[in-house]
C-alpha cells in the first residue's frame, strides 16, 4: 500500500485513507475562487507546524508578497513559517514575453524547481497554477512525455508534490488531461450557486492504491482555512441507557419514560405548531438539571425567542445569564450551509453542551440545497452522537397538507425519536395535536394528544373520544363540561337515593320498634292471663277439697 502523508485538514485525511500519497504527485483541480491555493498552502503549513517539514511553494500566478498577504489571516502563522525557513515561496510568474517551444526548456524549468526543493531540504513541493506553464506546450505527445518525466524526477527526489490547475466547469483541456495522467491523486474542488448562496464541495476524482469514495463532500472555507465537513459514519460512540425528561411529564410517558441521553429527536410540523416551544421546554428541563444547552436558531433573534417563550413560563433568559444556556442566531442565507455547520460544530466543541437544539434544521437547505443539507445533517447526527450530546432538531413539513408527516430533509430517517405536531381543524377552530411517530428502543404511545400552551408551560390533555374520533379544543371542553355535569347529576342522584333509603330505613326501624313494643305488651298480657289461670285453677282445687272434707266424702 502507498505510504500516506497527512494533510492535517479535518475530514480530508479520513476519506483519503490517511493523507495524500507520499513522494508522489497530487493534483488539485478547480475553478476560480474554489480554494486551490488555500488548500495547497494549508497542507504545507500543517506539515511545518505538526512535523517541522520544509516545503517549497512555487507560484506561477502571484508574487510571494501578494500570496503571503492574501493567506496570512487564516491563522496558520504563515509569515512566521516563511521567516523561519520552513516554507519557501518562489516567484515563478511568466512574463508576457515568455515563450517556451520545446521539451528541453520545460523540463529544465521544472527540473530547476525540483533541484531547489532538494537544496533546501524540502520534502513537499507545491506548483501553484502550473496550467499557465503547461499551456505553453501545445503538442500533446511532447507534453505527456515531459509530464511523465517530471513525475519520475519528483519520485526520485522523494518530493510529495501538489499541483494546482484552473478548471472551469471541469471540462477537458490539454494541460488538465495531461496532468491527470501522471498523478496518483486528484482532488476536484467545485464552487457553485444554490439560489443566491455559494456552495463549495470537494471530490476525490482519483486515488491510486486506496479505496476511496468519489462522492462530493461539503467544504467550508473558514477562518482556519478549508475544512471538509466529513464525519466517519462508522465512528464509535457511547450508547446511553439512562433517560432524560422532556420537561412535559405526559410527553415523557408517551415516549416510554423520556428520551435516551445522547439520542437525536426530531420535532416536525407546520409553522405555528409550537415546535420552538417544545424545544425550549426541553432546554429548560436540561438547564434546571444543572446541565448545559446550546440553542441555535435560524432567522430569528435569540432575544425574541426568549421573550416569546416567557409567555408560557419558560425563562430561558435566566439560564442564559447563569451560563448554562448559550444561544446562537444565524441568518440562513448569509452563508453556505457548510459554513453554518462549521460554526455550529466549533461552538459545540468549545461549549460542550449536554443538549443541542437546531431550530429549524431545514433552514440548511437555503444554504446549499437539499442534497448538501441531507449530507450535512447526516454528518451532524453522527457528530453529536460521538460527543454524547442529546440533539433536538425542528423541521418544517413538506407540502401544504398539515397532516403530512414528510419533512423537507431526510432528518426524519436519521432521528431516534420523531415527534410530529400538526393542526386539526374541527368545529370552526384549529387545535394543536402531537403524536410520537417513532422512538427507537422504546415502547411509545400511538395516541394523538392535544397540545395546549398554558401560562404554566405546554402540556398534553387527556384523550376524549366520541364516535371513534378524538375530541380537541372546544369540542373537548364541551365534552369535559358534559362529563362534569353528568358527574354532578350522578352524585346528586346518589345522595338523593341515599336520603330516601335512610328515611325508609328509619321508618322501618320505627315500625320495628312499635311492633316490638306491641309484641312485648301482648307477651306480657298472655303471661298475665297464664298466671291468672294458674291461680284460678289452684283456687278451684282448694275449694273442691274443702267441700269434700265438709261432706266427709272420699277424695278422688
Amino acid at each position: 500500500m502507498t505510504e500516506r502523508k497527512p494533510t492535517g485538514i479535518r475530514g480530508l485525511d479520513a476519506i483519503l485513507g490517511g493523507g495524500i500519497p507520499a513522494d508522489r504527485a497530487t493534483l488539485i483541480l478547480g475553478g476560480a475562487g474554489a480554494g486551490k491555493t488555500v488548500l495547497a498552502m494549508q497542507m504545507l503549513a500543517n506539515a511545518a507546524t505538526a512535523h517541522n517539514e520544509r516545503s517549497l511553494f512555487v507560484s506561477f500566478e502571484e508574487s510571494p508578497e501578494d500570496l503571503i498577504g492574501h493567506l496570512k489571516d487564516f491563522g496558520w502563522g504563515l509569515s512566521r513559517l516563511v521567516a523561519d525557513g520552513l516554507i519557501y515561496v518562489v516567484d515563478a510568474r511568466l512574463g508576457a514575453e515568455a515563450e517556451m517551444t520545446g521539451s528541453i526548456e520545460l523540463d529544465g524549468f521544472l527540473g530547476m524547481m525540483a533541484a531547489q526543493a532538494q537544496a533546501i531540504g524540502a520534502t513537499r513541493l507545491v506548483l501553484d497554477g502550473i496550467d499557465l506553464l503547461l499551456a505553453m506546450q501545445p503538442d500533446r505527445g511532447r507534453l505527456l512525455q515531459q509530464m511523465f518525466q517530471l513525475a519520475r524526477t519528483l519520485r526520485e527526489l522523494k518530493l510529495t508534490t501538489i499541483m494546482t490547475i484552473k478548471m472551469d466547469g471541469f471540462g477537458g483541456s490539454l494541460p488538465v488531461d495531461a496532468a491527470q495522467y501522471i498523478v496518483d491523486c486528484v482532488l476536484a474542488l467545485e464552487r457553485r450557486l444554490e439560489g443566491d448562496v455559494s456552495v463549495a464541495t470537494l471530490r476525490v476524482a482519483k486515488a491510486r492504491g486506496t479505496p476511496v469514495t468519489t462522492n462530493r463532500f461539503p467544504l467550508a472555507i473558514t477562518e482556519a482555512g478549508l475544512e471538509l465537513l466529513y464525519q466517519d459514519v462508522n465512528s464509535c460512540h457511547q450508547v446511553f441507557s439512562d433517560r432524560i425528561s422532556s420537561g412535559i411529564e405526559r410527553l415523557d410517558t408517551m415516549m416510554g419514560g423520556g428520551m435516551y441521553r445522547g439520542s437525536t429527536a426530531l420535532i416536525s410540523g407546520a409553522p405555528g405548531t409550537a415546535k420552538t416551544t417544545l424545544a425550549g421546554t426541553m432546554v429548560d428541563a436540561v438547564c434546571r438539571r444543572g446541565e448545559r444547552a446550546l440553542f441555535v436558531s435560524f432567522d430569528e433573534a435569540e432575544d425574541q425567542i426568549v421573550r416569546n417563550l416567557a409567555s408560557v413560563s419558560l425563562d430561558l433568559g435566566w439560564h442564559r445569564e447563569a451560563g448554562l444556556l448559550r444561544m446562537v442566531s444565524m441568518r440562513s442565507a448569509s452563508a453556505s450551509a457548510q459554513q453554518h455547520v462549521h460554526r455550529l460544530r466549533k461552538v459545540c466543541e468549545d461549549f460542550q453542551p449536554a443538549m443541542l437544539v437546531i431550530d429549524p434544521v431545514s433552514a440548511l437547505i437555503k444554504g446549499g440545497g437539499k442534497v448538501i443539507a441531507d449530507s450535512l445533517i447526516e454528518m451532524l447526527v453522527d457528530f453529536v452522537k460521538s460527543q454524547g450530546i442529546t440533539a433536538i432538531f425542528t423541521a418544517l413539513i413538506e407540502g401544504s397538507d398539515p397532516e403530512r408527516e414528510v419533512t423537507q430533509t431526510h432528518v426524519s430517517t436519521m432521528a431516534d425519536t420523531w415527534l410530529h405536531v400538526t393542526f386539526i381543524a374541527h368545529g370552526g377552530e384549529r387545535n394543536r395535536a402531537l403524536s410520537v411517530v417513532k422512538s427507537r428502543g422504546s415502547a411509545h404511545s400511538s395516541q394523538v394528544r392535544e397540545l395546549i400552551l398554558t401560562d404554566r408551560g405546554p402540556t398534553l390533555t387527556d384523550v376524549y373520544s366520541s364516535g371513534g374520533q378524538v375530541l380537541m379544543g372546544t369540542a373537548r371542553l364541551e365534552r369535559e363540561n358534559e362529563d362534569k355535569a353528568e358527574l354532578h347529576r350522578a352524585d346528586f342522584r346518589r345522595r338523593h337515593e341515599r336520603i330516601l333509603g335512610q328515611a325508609q330505613l328509619d321508618e322501618l326501624k320505627t315500625r320495628v320498634a312499635l311492633l316490638t313494643a306491641e309484641l312485648a305488651a301482648k307477651q306480657a298480657e298472655m303471661q298475665g292471663m297464664d298466671e291468672f289461670d294458674a291461680v284460678m285453677q289452684e283456687r278451684e282445687t282448694a275449694d273442691f277439697s274443702s267441700v269434700l272434707a265438709s261432706r266427709s266424702a272420699d277424695r278422688r
